[in-house]
């Protein structure tokens, strides 16, 4: 006799074809409570202060979407068409975002990495024509929004990924460095002796 046959079931499993059930509804009157009000607090502010940065981001980086493609175009590489102009209204929004990134305490590996984000944004930014290249595919600003975002509601997100970025890029900084060195060093012994 199998185990089915004997009356009873075995326990369903949700399928792709068949998702599970949506939970049942509160009964009327019963309200769901957040278990913690500070992290309710903070997350409502987290969430009011990524849509005031949010907005200018969504202008600088994603305004318009180019027809026939998935890809969206903000002012940011149109006004960096003006020489400095556009460098520096995206260099005053990237700060606005690190700025409120520090005001809500993320890890310091996560505002690193902001910064790091900023600044690749503004350096190349101000090559002109390859710097508004760049913008229309880094965008910078939306890259720090999602990072705010994450870490803002959830103080406790992962940071691995950031700090394995901010770590290869310090190792291949300094192997820059020393490469640069060792090349000036057998120039000059080449030159002099």
């Amino acid at each position: 006799m199998h185990a089915t046959d004997s009356g009873r079931h075995a326990p369903t499993r949700p399928s792709p074809t068949h998702p599970p059930a949506p939970p049942a509804a509160p009964a009327e009157g019963v309200a769901y409570r957040i278990a913690d009000p500070e992290h309710a607090r903070r997350s409502e502010r987290a969430l009011a202060a990524e849509r005031r940065i949010g907005r200018a981001a969504y202008v600088l980086d994603d305004l318009v979407r180019i027809p026939g493609t998935g890809l969206r175009l903000g002012l940011d590489p149109l006004v960096g068409l003006v020489p400095f102009l556009g460098d520096a209204v995206s260099g005053l929004m990237s700060t606005w975002i690190v700025l409120e990134a520090a005001r809500f305490r993320l890890p310091k590996i996560v505002i690193v990495r902001m910064v790091l984000n900023a600044l690749v944004d503004f350096g190349v930014g101000l090559i002109p024509f390859v710097g508004d290249l760049v913008d229309f595919g880094f965008k910078g600003n939306r890259r720090n929004i999602e990072l705010f975002h994450r870490h803002a509601v959830d103080p406790a997100a992962d940071t691995t990924g950031s700090k394995a970025l901010v770590i290869g890029l310090v190792a291949v900084t300094v192997g820059i460095v020393w490469l640069s060195l060792v090349l000036l060093g057998n120039l000059l012994s080449t030159v002099v002796g």
